[in-house]
């Protein structure tokens, strides 16, 4: 079975700045703090657990340019996350711009916002609404079938049929799919 049909919203009290919670604050590649906060600014927030060693997550940069490209100018915001203890402020600004990527890089060396949205992989798409409520979790597209084996092109483009269905005011179809990835250390052994 390749979705998970448990159609839940979890609430995640460290972003939801906008009921009292007690929010996140990460720092960029750059230094830039950045809070749950920003979150109210947006339709939603869609936050690309990534690393910079693998394969997988590095196949999405240029998926997740366009989606950037298409999305941000409607009101959705983009981060990706790196959630490896290991990466440095320095190796993932490299990593960026090398694979070109238009957003700001969050590091969770704490594994802060991993814990709190449940990524346990990369790359794993974690999108929330303005209040914090999570809307979906799960893979980008479906072009991973299992662990060495890939489609041409994907069938089904999970991440950017949720983020139609949140702008069209509707309840995502598959709230939670499936991610075949590599591990986030620590959260998934």
């Amino acid at each position: 079975m390749r979705r998970c049909e448990l159609g839940i919203f979890l609430p995640l009290a460290m972003l939801a700045a906008s009921n009292g919670g007690p929010g996140f604050s990460l720092k960029d590649a750059t230094g830039t703090l950045h809070t749950s906060a920003e979150l109210v600014r947006h339709k939603a927030t869609v936050f690309l657990f990534v690393a910079t060693d693998c394969p997988n997550s590095n196949t999405y940069a240029p998926v997740m340019a366009r989606l950037d490209r298409e999305y941000s100018p409607r009101g959705i915001a983009f981060f990706n996350v790196y959630s490896d203890p290991s990466e440095t402020a320095a190796t993932v600004r490299k990593h960026d711009a090398d694979f070109k990527t238009p957003f700001a890089a969050l590091l969770d060396p704490q594994q802060v916002l991993a814990r709190e949205t449940g990524a346990r992989s990369t790359p794993e798409a974690v999108v929330v609404g303005p209040d914090g409520k999570q809307l979906y979790r799960g893979e980008v597209d479906n072009r991973f079938v299992a662990l060495g084996k890939t489609r041409y092109q994907p069938t089904e483009n999970d991440l950017q049929e949720a983020l139609d269905a949140i702008l069209a005011g509707k309840p995502v179809a598959h709230p939670v799919t499936r991610v075949l990835g590599c591990a986030i250390p620590g959260i998934s052994e």
